[in-house]
């Protein structure tokens, strides 16, 4: 390969990780909306019609959950800062232990282990803080 050639390939190497980051940054963006989506379902849910909750369960709850493991995969071809991608991957397992938080309530455990269930609000809320801090990590990404 000529060195011509290889310049050429280097400067599409290059743009297609741009493209890679970009892509994390827009991620990023519908991931804290579809974050902020489960918090008004869940408030449909208990306020209004507890039909919500199967959109709050089902639908926006795997888009919260798998897109996280989607945005690690694009931001490391994207060569995103190693501490940022932890914090998407971290996401992931908040989601996870979401999952098992409410799983008393689910389970009409009674009880102490159903007040477990509690913690389920909380950890929406370090969800919703991570999801904050990413943004502002996402700002610095498209500053450089």
């Amino acid at each position: 390969m000529n060195p011509a050639e290889q310049a050429m390939r280097k400067g599409a190497v290059s743009r297609s990780r741009e493209i890679a980051r970009q892509a994390y940054v827009y991620g990023l963006w519908l991931l804290f909306a579809s974050i902020i989506v489960q918090f008004f379902l869940a408030g449909l849910g208990v306020l209004d019609n507890s039909s919500f909750f199967y959109w709050h369960v089902n639908v926006n709850g795997a888009v919260v959950g798998l897109l996280p493991l989607l945005l690690v995969a694009v931001g490391w071809f994207g060569r995103v800062p190693g501490r940022t991608l932890w914090l998407t991957a971290a996401v992931f397992g908040l989601v996870v232990l979401q999952s098992l938080l409410i799983a008393p309530y689910r389970n009409a455990a009674t009880g102490w282990v159903r007040a477990i269930a509690s913690l389920h609000v909380v950890n929406a809320l370090f969800i919703f803080w991570v999801g904050l801090r990413l943004l502002e990590k996402a700002g610095r990404l498209t500053s450089r």
